[in-house]
């Protein structure tokens, strides 16, 4: 199934760098039909759950095939690859390197890694050498590096691959642990003194403080936020201290979804990811709405494939064409996933209603200046409780408590939803246990 252009790494990156400037959105459809109809003809003959999950199905249509997700992929992973590996088999390998810390083993030839999302269930992620090598040169081809002669590039991040440990002709790729003390971080990256730098967003804001302390002294030319919602307010901080943009991955276990260009804009990878948003009745969503479900596929991953997968990140997209001038479209704002909505009791009807997480936000930042750090956790659609930190300690605390908790409760209001109780404690912001993401708007509850 692998292309011409996927064996090489020199073909895909100036193929990628063409695609990005040159597709208009005809030849878009044009190619991403072509790539996933060869796909799927690929994967019901590899691999025996597809064989069966698209049985009497028209496999030309692809755009219609039954969607999976985590839970049906997990369900039937030894089937699901194209690979043959046994489920149990990589569970115990993917537990074993974690207690190791042992991240540049391989399972025969493929890097094999666990990943929990922030939902606390197990994932699993395979990818082949071969495709390694092509998503590493669509990160070459679309990433504006600095004008340095050599590059070093530190990676934060809770788990690394062979792909983040290089070192060869006089350019450095380094990961260092998300775990570390906030001090052995602090010394190595004074050590390493990177010229790119990336990290989840919260990481990136406390290394902001330290340089700004003058506890660290880096000047990195390039930031790179990654893994968890950058928000703007984070995102002004970030840059106003680097005096450089903070570009974006947008990467999940489910493929490179989206990378900013020289702008600062965010693109979907139309070339390497095929996205389809959906409003809440399963229609297309419109240009600048926030959609309801977003189904990805991967137009090349064939190790474990990624076909009309379902994703509950809730993303709009930019009416806007961006002045670099590609054709594939911008993501105007990641407001988060699914499970960060909040959701009311409506106050005259028998229903629910969902609150979209930016309300949240906006509602908790705009009470104070001060506030540093925010957590908002929707207990039951009754009860909520905003972990704050402040840059000082306020000398009218109680003021600004019970004004972030009305703020919040307003919210509720103006969806004509029952207002919760809302209680502020002065507590520091909880990251996930499995993943270390931090989610600041996060609901512990389902909705049925």
């Amino acid at each position: 199934m692998m292309d011409s252009e996927t064996e090489s790494f020199v073909r895909f990156f100036f193929a990628c760098k063409k695609r990005f400037k040159k597709m208009t959105l005809k030849d878009l459809e044009k190619y991403q039909l072509k790539k996933v109809q060869s796909l799927v003809q690929y994967v019901t003959e590899k691999s025996p759950f597809f064989k069966a999950y698209y049985k009497n199905r028209d496999l030309l249509d692809v755009w219609n095939l039954p969607t999976v997700n985590k839970k049906i992929m997990m369900e039937n992973f030894t089937e699901y690859t194209t690979l043959g590996f046994e489920k149990e088999e990589l569970l115990d390998f993917c537990l074993r390197i974690e207690k190791e810390q042992n991240f540049t083993e391989r399972f025969h030839g493929y890097n094999v890694a666990m990943s929990s999302g922030t939902s606390g269930s197990k994932g699993i992620v395979i990818t082949s050498p071969e495709e390694e090598k092509y998503l590493q040169a669509a990160l070459f081809s679309r990433f504006v590096f600095p004008r340095v002669l050599r590059i070093k590039w530190a990676f934060i991040l809770r788990i690394t691959t062979p792909a983040f440990q290089v070192s060869r002709f006089g350019q450095q790729l380094t990961h260092f642990n998300l775990q570390l003390p906030l001090e052995e971080l602090r010394n190595k990256l004074q050590k390493f003194q990177p010229n790119i730098l990336s990290a989840p967003p919260s990481m990136l804001s406390i290394i902001s403080k330290e340089v700004q302390n003058g506890r660290l002294k880096i000047k990195p030319k390039r930031i790179i936020s990654y893994a968890e919602v950058l928000y703007p307010e984070v995102k002004t901080v970030i840059e106003e201290t680097f005096d450089t943009l903070v570009h974006q991955i947008y990467q999940g276990s489910e493929g490179s979804i989206a990378m900013t260009c020289k702008y600062g804009n965010l693109h979907i990878n139309e070339d390497l990811m095929k996205v389809q948003l959906l409003d809440n009745e399963g229609n297309m969503t419109e240009i600048g709405k926030p959609c309801h479900k977003m189904i990805v596929t991967d137009l090349n991953k064939i190790s474990q494939p990624i076909i009309r997968y379902e994703l509950n990140d809730i993303i709009t997209i930019s009416p806007e064409k961006c002045s670099c001038g590609s054709n594939f479209r911008v993501i105007e704002q990641v407001l988060g996933r699914a499970d960060d909505l909040f959701w009311g009791q409506r106050e005259n009807i028998a229903d629910h209603q969902f609150i979209f997480p930016d309300y949240i936000r906006r509602a908790i930042i705009s009470s104070s200046e001060e506030i540093s750090e925010y957590q908002a956790i929707q207990k039951s659609l009754s009860r909520v409780i905003i972990r704050i930190q402040f840059k000082k300690s306020p000398e009218n605390l109680d003021v600004i408590q019970q004004k972030i908790a009305n703020a919040v409760q307003n919210v509720f209001s103006k969806y004509k939803c029952i207002q919760p109780s809302v209680s502020v404690v002065l507590e520091k912001p909880e990251r996930h246990p499995k993943s270390l993401k931090l989610v600041r708007i996060k609901r512990d509850f389902d909705i049925i």
